[in-house]
């Protein structure tokens, strides 16, 4: 469709202007509802010292409609023309970069910006002289008594400057894996979705001392902390199970309900393995520590200690939870003259076709992938490889 005279036609202004604002306003309530509501929702918890909450949908729709404003807001002041019209957009997807780039501080107390505070000030100064520039050769152009106008190409134009914009937007925003798990999961947990925050990441290797820490709790909560544990990546030590206020902790969702959970808050900064212990020794234990403290001595492979306070809890069976179960024959195969035998046909069975898998794979990485495809959610698996 060619116009053949200097002024652009409403129509054709109106087009370029609803298609840029679609596109806009459908990416950015997208990416924050169902991307950046976990980081979203800790940032308001964090910045607003726990007094108020982040609702999801609202907070999408109301930070849309008010970068979407202020897109009005400069293209009322800056005329782009019709051909670079998308980047009127451009200081609304820097506040929405600046905005889902933020992630909790080192110590949890706070927020920090991801991609700075220089970053943002240059490329908004980029910006700048670039709309400036911009906008005198649109005057000049606009200005001739004749020119060509291909609508189809400025159509395309302002779309693939849109999608350069999301594009960047992605790239700037907290990304880590990790963080939205975390998140993920504390909001599940605050919401009463236990069950479902056990999948959370799962099929993911990536991990960290608190996601550790969540997903035990989240696990012993359903009762299946001794079965399930070590299906998921491990990182930490046994210590880095319980939050505390040096190591790891949750941001959004109240420790003191995992304290409670267990039997009762610390009064002092200690070592989760002293207050699980405390708890036995003042008769605040719940049923869950029991399962907490064997899984801590599995995390710090310290097989002997798990074997010897097994007893204590459970009584030696096929009935066991799977992990300790494979730990006992882990130890059985491992120890000479072993404080506690333990045979199942099935474990023993598989735990030598480990060990002969192993001895057909010279080569240590090779062995590592062969071992991992087929035994990787066993505590096999970790007490030989998976240690972080």
């Amino acid at each position: 469709m060619i116009y053949a005279n200097s002024k652009i036609p409403n129509g054709d202004r109106n087009a370029v202007a609803i298609v840029c604002a679609v596109l806009f306003c459908v990416f950015t309530f997208v990416y924050l509802y169902f991307y950046q509501a976990d980081i979203l929702a800790v940032a308001q918890h964090i910045l607003s010292g726990g007094v108020t909450t982040y609702n999801g949908l609202i907070g999408a729709i109301i930070i849309t409609a008010i970068l979407f404003a202020l897109q009005i807001g400069v293209s009322s002041v800056l005329k782009f023309g019709l051909k670079w019209f998308a980047l009127s957009y451009f200081p609304s997807v820097l506040f929405l970069a600046i905005l889902s780039s933020m992630t909790p501080s080192a110590d949890g107390n706070g927020m920090e910006v991801g991609l700075g505070i220089w970053k943002p000030l240059v490329l908004f100064f980029i910006w700048a002289g670039g709309a400036i520039l911009l906008q005198n050769i649109s005057l000049q152009y606009y200005k001739a008594r004749t020119h060509y106008l291909i609508f189809s190409d400025t159509i395309w134009r302002n779309i693939l400057l849109m999608g350069l914009m999301f594009v960047f937007v992605g790239f700037a925003g907290n990304n880590d894996p990790v963080i939205h798990y975390r998140m993920r999961m504390e909001g599940m947990f605050r919401s009463g979705d236990i069950d479902g925050a056990t999948v959370v990441g799962r099929k993911s290797q990536d991990a960290d001392s608190c996601l550790t820490m969540l997903r035990a709790y989240a696990l012993a909560r359903c009762g299946r902390l001794g079965d399930e544990l070590f299906k998921y990546p491990i990182s930490g030590s046994g210590n880095s199970i319980v939050p505390m206020a040096t190591g790891a902790k949750c941001l959004l969702y109240p420790n003191d309900s995992i304290y409670k959970f267990l039997g009762a808050k610390p009064l002092q900064p200690m070592r989760a393995s002293a207050y699980l212990a405390a708890l036995q020794k003042q008769g605040y234990a719940t049923s869950a520590v029991k399962d907490y403290i064997l899984c801590g001595y599995l995390i710090d492979c310290r097989i002997d200690d798990f074997v010897r306070e097994l007893p204590k809890y459970y009584e030696i069976n096929d009935k066991l939870p799977l992990h300790y179960r494979e730990a006992l024959t882990l130890y059985t195969h491992l120890r000479s003259n072993p404080l506690l035998v333990y045979h199942n046909v099935v474990m023993d069975t598989d735990y030598e076709d480990l060990q002969n898998l192993e001895k057909s794979i010279a080569e240590s990485s090779a062995r590592e992938l062969a071992v991992f495809d087929i035994y990787a959610g066993t505590y096999w698996w970790y007490y030989k490889y998976g240690r972080k």
